[in-house]
């Protein structure tokens, strides 16, 4: 629907009077978080006061966001994990799936009912970063998911040890060098 006269000047849907165009800051709850605000945003707004917001290119917006949520220094709360949810266009049943968890779980992480642990965390960005450039038909940047990988890894308790052993044999006078697999 448009709001655009046959003379090409747009008209407020709510009073008919002309709109100018502004640029101003607006929040965007309409990501699902509460602490979104967009700067230089195209606003028109006539006479009485009656603002239209612009949201331009709302897909790269989107992509903006959930690259900012995954990279982000702090751990992720509730919200955050549903938006990303949210932005892979998965069910809570479908993404608690592919994280190893239930669906029960999950709604109580995604409402603040229960704390977020730190592997979780970790997974749930590296799952979302993985999942979402795949998506865009991307390849997932490496300086994105190593750094989650690393520190899942740590989480975890590092890195395993993984120990072979050395053993040299000889038959009938011709010696033989062969590794096996040592216990930790």
């Amino acid at each position: 629907m448009s709001n655009a006269t046959h003379s090409g000047h747009r008209r407020c849907f709510e009073c008919g009077e002309r709109l100018r165009l502004e640029r101003g800051a607006v929040d965007y709850p309409e990501s699902g978080l509460d602490n979104v605000r967009l700067v230089n945003v195209p606003i028109w707004r006539c006479a009485n006061q009656h603002d239209e917001v612009e949201i331009p290119a709302v897909e790269e917006l989107q992509n903006l966001l959930a690259g900012t949520v995954i990279r982000k220094g702090t751990p992720l709360v509730g919200a955050e994990v549903r938006f990303l949810r949210k932005r892979l266009e998965l069910t809570a049943r479908q993404f608690s799936e592919r994280l190893g968890m239930t669906p029960v779980h999950l709604s109580r992480l995604e409402n603040g009912r229960r704390p977020l642990k730190r592997q979780a965390d970790l997974l749930i960005r590296l799952f979302s970063a993985v999942a979402l450039a795949k998506k865009r038909q991307e390849a997932c940047r490496p300086d994105v998911v190593l750094p989650l990988l690393d520190e899942l890894e740590a989480a975890a308790g590092g890195k395993p040890e993984l120990r072979f052993r050395h053993r040299k044999t000889s038959h009938r006078g011709a010696s033989r060098h062969e590794w096996v697999t040592a216990g930790a």
